[in-house]
């Protein structure tokens, strides 16, 4: 479900800008990450938003960590990864 206007308003192309986090997610995920025996890896939100924002993957979008997660939202929906949340980050599978 799209929380912030911004996801709302334009949603058709929201989800192909939604690939850019999931591109942020898999770099971060390709890094000698600890993983667990089911092929989890914990990738925690601030490191998430630090490197979509290096990536300037939202530049100029307003309330940006919100949109971000809606992005995160939007790529688990569709299938690319696979998401447990847990306080501060996400285990991620994908």
């Amino acid at each position: 479900m799209l929380v912030t206007e911004y996801a709302k308003g334009n949603e058709l192309n929201f989800r192909v800008e939604s690939l850019k986090v999931y591109g942020v997610l898999v770099g971060l995920m390709g890094e000698e990450r600890e993983r667990r025996e089911d092929g989890y890896g914990l990738v925690s939100y601030r490191e998430l938003w630090e490197g979509c924002k290096e990536a300037e993957v939202l530049s100029g979008v307003d309330q940006g960590f919100a949109v971000m997660m809606d992005m995160l939202g939007v790529v688990e929906d569709g299938g690319l990864i696979g998401r447990e949340r847990v306080s501060g980050g996400s285990w991620v599978h994908g």
